[in-house]
Order: structure tokens, then sequence, then C-alpha cells
């Protein structure tokens, strides 16, 4: 018997830690599926927080983050806007002409290849209806304003109208109608009502367009409407979960089974009587919050509700830490994709807004709009895989990178892989190469492939940290561009110089005299010039024959003397600079503000050749080329005979570029 008792002891034993090693297991295990390379642990914000030191940081403060929205609403092109600060009247008419005129140009955009509910083709008709419900009845000269708090989490749309815009009849979560979500308490101000009284056209911080009118209360005045969503930060409830709902409740149904969204932002009420009541229940285990509420005849008030203590919500904004990034960004794992905002959820640059809106940070509605803060970033046009990744190497979690159509954020690299989290439309399937509609929000590693074949990392464009502002006194660990990068980037857009076949631009490589006056003749505007076929090593199958010629006849470029040109012999600096300053006396420009600079200061100045004295001169007053060390440090060069790099050339020409527009303006004001 004892035996036996001590056999089933032991059989319990296992089975316990059977169990526990079951429920610690993965959650793949349970069902899950993952992208290629994420693991259940990913999901977790401590995985990717361990990657990185000094993650508890303080990143801004509340006081610098004041600082940085005050930058944001004056900054050009974000479209963030302080609401307090916004004319209480405006001219009706001319805003209903403003309104009809971006409408027209909005159904002409759709006008094509829009569904109906019919499943077919929307016609004329539709649109027109949409634009006809534009028109305010009661638009008079001078309008005040309304002051509106969001009752609903609900969103901004294109068009006054419950009818859709389907680019697909069969897909009804996908409507191009939605424009930008609006959180409960987001502060509106309302400019017209449509003609059938359903909708107002409205602002929001950051976004114009028109909002069901069931989803707005309009306050009595300004006070009233401050008082709902300027609130002290202590007094402050901010939902940085994912979704938290208040409870079903028969006694107050109006604020009951509330959706409360991430950047949610509510007033805690601090000054309850003992043994009050809030709904038919006393507060234990509870926030007590205000929730606006909108009365039958559409004005706003404001009525008390509860949110348990065990939601993810916050009195006072989240410090801004590495740490909170992730746990706030990972609270949205799994949640739908939504358009503009459609559905309760958000679209890739919204979800990238609410993370941040848990800190306090008002930033703008999509990615182009973000990229126009004044933050750390970095312009990822034409720089090749290599640069890229070194730029990743070195991006700080929660980070956002963005491609045209499609923005993340940056979790951080492992074993060689770059993670991003995203709230993703479709992407290239993984396992049969065809386009899979996700509609997810996902981690996933830059290989992931978009509908045209191009990996993620490939498509990449711009890189920026939604948090690093630019303050006065501020450094952040950031990574910097190349020093050439600006100029790579002039070129490239200008099609002065072209990358390689492979994409590479090779700007260590050494430029040649052909891709320099190839470069000059475009600028130039490409010229017609007759070939004299003067230049036994010009072949019109392998060189630019026409911009060598140009710079030929035109005394710019004018080969050896021999009856070659070597247009593919290295470019001296002496001879880039000498290049350029016939290109200036050729066009016109005064080039004599260097005749009087002492170019004796640099160590290497007896080795310029005497035909590039004054080129060197004019270049190094006009700030076209600086001097370096040299090799040993002792003392400040030029380097005349040494070749010029193709980064070289980019940034020189970038500045000669410059300087032309300011000679320019000189000739002008002469």
């Amino acid at each position: 018997m004892r035996c036996k008792f001590g056999f089933r002891r032991i059989t319990a034993l296992l089975l316990c830690v059977v169990m526990a090693l079951t429920l610690s297991l993965p959650a793949a295990a349970a069902g899950i599926r993952y992208m290629p390379g994420v693991t259940a642990e990913m999901s977790d914000a401590s995985y990717w927080v361990d990657l990185y030191e000094d993650a508890q940081e303080i990143i801004l403060t509340a006081e610098e983050i004041k600082a940085f929205n005050e930058d944001t609403y004056i900054a050009s092109g974000t479209m963030v806007m302080d609401l307090r600060t916004i004319s209480e009247t405006f001219d009706g008419p001319a805003r209903i002409e403003m309104v009809q005129k971006s409408s027209t140009a909005d159904a002409e955009y759709y006008y094509g290849w829009i569904y109906s509910p019919d499943g077919k083709i929307a016609d004329w008709s539709y649109f027109q209806n949409m634009i006809d419900n534009c028109v305010d009845p009661n638009v008079k000269a001078t309008m005040p304003i309304r002051y509106a708090v969001a009752v609903e989490r609900t969103t901004l749309q294109v068009f006054p109208s419950d009818d859709p815009l389907w680019d697909d009849p069969k897909d009804l979560d996908f409507n191009y109608q939605h424009l930008s979500a609006v959180q409960v308490n987001d502060p509106l101000v309302i400019y017209l009502t449509s003609a059938d009284g359903k909708y107002y056209m409205a602002r929001s911080r950051d976004c114009s367009g028109w909002i069901p009118a069931e989803d707005v209360a309009i306050c009595a005045d300004r006070e009233e409407w401050l008082s709902a969503w300027v609130i002290p930060e202590e007094k402050t409830l901010v939902v940085y979960g994912n979704k938290e709902y208040t409870d079903e409740s028969f006694t107050a149904p109006e604020t009951a089974r509330r959706m409360l969204a991430q950047g949610t932002k509510l007033e805690l009420v601090t000054d309850l009587e003992p043994d009050q009541l809030v709904n038919n229940r006393y507060t234990y285990h509870n926030y007590v919050v205000y929730l606006p509420v909108r009365r039958e005849d559409g004005s706003y008030e404001k009525k008390m509700a509860l949110i348990p203590e065990t939601a993810k919500v916050n009195v006072g904004f989240l410090p801004l830490t590495t740490e909170n990034i992730a746990m706030v960004t990972l609270q949205n794992l799994g949640d739908a994709y939504g358009w503009g905002g459609m559905m309760g959820v958000e679209d890739c640059s919204g979800m990238v807004r609410t993370v941040y809106a848990c800190f306090g940070l008002e930033i703008g509605r999509n990615g182009n709009w973000q990229w126009n803060m004044n933050i750390e970033k970095i312009d990822m046009n034409n720089m090749s895989i290599e640069e890229k990744c070194a730029i990743l190497d070195e991006l700080p979690l929660g980070a956002a990178l963005s491609f045209p159509g499609h923005e993340m954020i940056y979790l951080g690299k492992v074993d060689g892989k770059y993670y991003v989290i995203s709230t993703v439309s479709s992407i290239m399937s993984p396992d049969t190469g065809k386009r899979l509609r996700t509609r997810d929000v996902m981690i996933n590693t830059l290989d992931v492939k978009r509908a045209n074949g191009l990996t993620w990392l490939q498509a990449l464009d711009m890189a920026f940290m939604p948090c690093y502002a630019k303050l006065e006194g501020k450094t952040y660990d950031f990574p910097e561009t190349k020093w050439y990068r600006e100029g790579l980037n002039y070129v490239i857009k200008k099609g002065l110089i072209a990358n390689y076949g492979d994409g590479y631009f090779g700007p260590n490589d050494v430029a040649s005299r052909e891709v320099t006056v190839n470069a000059l003749w475009r600028i130039d505007g490409r010229p017609e010039v007759e070939n004299t076929d003067r230049f036994t090593d010009v072949f019109s199958e392998t060189h630019k024959v026409s911009a060598i010629a140009w710079a030929d006849a035109n005394g710019i470029a004018i080969g050896y003397g021999d009856g070659k040109f070597g247009p593919e012999d290295a470019l001296t600096r002496e001879q880039m600079v000498t290049i350029l300053w016939r290109y200036a006396q050729y066009k016109g420009y005064d080039v004599s503000a260097g005749e009087e600079v002492n170019i004796l200061s640099y160590d290497d100045t007896f080795k310029i050749s005497e035909y590039a004295i004054p080129a060197m001169q004019w270049a190094c007053a006009s700030g076209l080329i600086e001097g370096e060390n040299d090799t040993y440090g002792q003392g400040m060069v030029l380097d005349p005979k040494n070749s010029a790099t193709r980064a070289q050339l980019s940034m020189v020409l970038l500045r000669f570029d410059e300087w032309m527009k300011q000679a320019i303006v000189v000739a002008e004001e002469e």
C-alpha cells in the first residue's frame, strides 16, 4: 500500500508539473498564428524593452511635452491646431463655397472606381447628392462657430452621407468615407450643418470633415466647452489600453457600455460626498469620471460614470519612457484595421497618433503631417539597403518608419532581422506569394513583401521619432545620416547623377569627368549641340555624347588636347571646381567674389595647378568646398590633385545650386 500511495503521489506531482509547463507554453501552442520569424514572447513588451538600455528614463518631461505641442501648432504642414485660438466667427457663404469646391474635387477623384450599395460603379448622381447635402440652409454672412464635444468614439468623413465609398462591393470593411478617428470627449469646432441636418462640418485638433450630429454635443458657450476637455493633469484619466468600456447600467443608460479607445482623456471626479452613489452603485474599486452626454436637443452635459480599477488607465499622462511606449503600442496587437478610424479601430498612422496621445503629445493625423513636426527625422529616399540597415541599427524603439501608403512603429533588431508593429491592410502572403488581406495589428520583420514585390525594407523612405522634440538643450541618441546624404538626395531627385543598376549610389566611388559634365548639362536644360566627333575616346554607344560636346563647345570642359576627353578618367578636386567656375561664367554669373581670398592658409596651396587657382579661390570663398585635416592631422589641406568622390561631387553640386540661386538674386537686385 505504501508503494502504491507513493506512486500516486509521484504521478500527481508529475501531472502538476506537466500542467504548469503547458500553461507556460507560448501562446502559439493555443492556436495563435504569427508571421515568419515572430514568436509568442515578442507579444510581451518586456521582450523588446530588454533590448534597450535606460528604457525607464524619461524622454520628455511634462513641460517639454507642452513646449513640443506649442511648436507643433505653429509648424507648417502638421495640420495640428490649438482650437483655443480659433476665430469665433466666420464668413458663411465663403465657407460654403470652399466646402462645395472641395467636395466636388473629392467626388471627381472617387468617380469611376467607387461602388454604391447596389454593387455597381456609382454614377455621378450618387456623388452629386452628397455635394448638394453640403449646403447649410441656414448660412449667413457672418456666423459664430459652435463649440462641441464628441460623445461617442466616431470619425470625421469626406461627405455628409451614410452612403459608403467602397472600392470593392464585397469588402464592406474598407470605406473611403472615413478620414480620421475622434475619441470620446475630444473637442470640436462646428462650422456648418448639412442640408438634411444629420451631419456637422467640424474641425478637430488635427483634421476637418463631416461628423454625425448624433455623435456630438453642442456646448452652451466657450467656457462650458473648455471645462469639458481642458483638465488639470492630476484630474485627467488617460486610457492607454486598446479599448475600455463603462459597465452596463439600466439606471444610467446614457453612460453605459461606452467604448473608450486608446488615447481617450476624461475628467476624474474627486469631490464625491460620503456614501454618494454613482449610477445606483457605490464606487469601491472604480474610477469616477465625467462622460459627455448629448441631450435630446443636441446640447451638452456631463454625467458621472464608473471605470473599474482593472481598466488600463492612468491618472495623468503616462511618463514618456521607452518601456511605456512599448507597453502602450503592444496593447493593440490583434486588433482590426480601420481605414480612417472606421469600425472603432485605427489605420496605420492613426495608431501611431493614439499611442503617443497617451503621453500627452499632439501629433499629426498621417505620416506626412507627422514628418513636418519639429522632431528628429531621417529622409531614407535613395538610400541603399546597407545605409538603411545602418540607420535601423541605431533607431530607438518607438520610431516611426514609413513608405507611401503605410506607417509602422519600430521595435528592434533580433538575430539580424528588423521588427515592427503596425496595423496592416494587406501584404504579399509569405505562404503563397499572393496578395493577402490581413487587416490586422501585427508584428513582422521588414522582410515582408508588398503587393508590388518589394520588401518593406526596400520601400522605406522615412524614419522619424515622434517624441524626439527639437527643443533647446535637448539631445538624443538618434542616428545621423552620412555627411553627403543631402547631396545624394539632391542629385538623384533632380536626375543629375543616377544610381547604379542595382540601386546603389556608390558614394565613395571616384567621380568621372563624364558624370560631372553630364550633371551640368542637365542643370542647363540638356541643350542640343552638334557632335563634332573630335574626341577619339567618346563613343555614342557608351558615353553621353551631347553632354561632352556641349561642355567642349562652351569651354566648360575641353579635353586634353591630344584628341581625347578622358570621359572615364577620375575627376580631381581642382578639375571639379574649375568646371563649375567655367560653367558659372558661361551662365553670366559674377565669379569675382574669390579674387581677394587668401588660400595660402592651406598647407598644400602650392600643389594647385596654375589654371585652377582662380577657380579654387572662388570655390573656397563661395563655400563650395571646405578644407580638411591632412593625413596626420597637422594642418588643413585642399587636396587639389586627389580624386573627387561621387559623394563629394553631389554635395558640391548641391552647394553650387544654392550659390546660383543667391547669385541670381544679387544680379536682380543690382
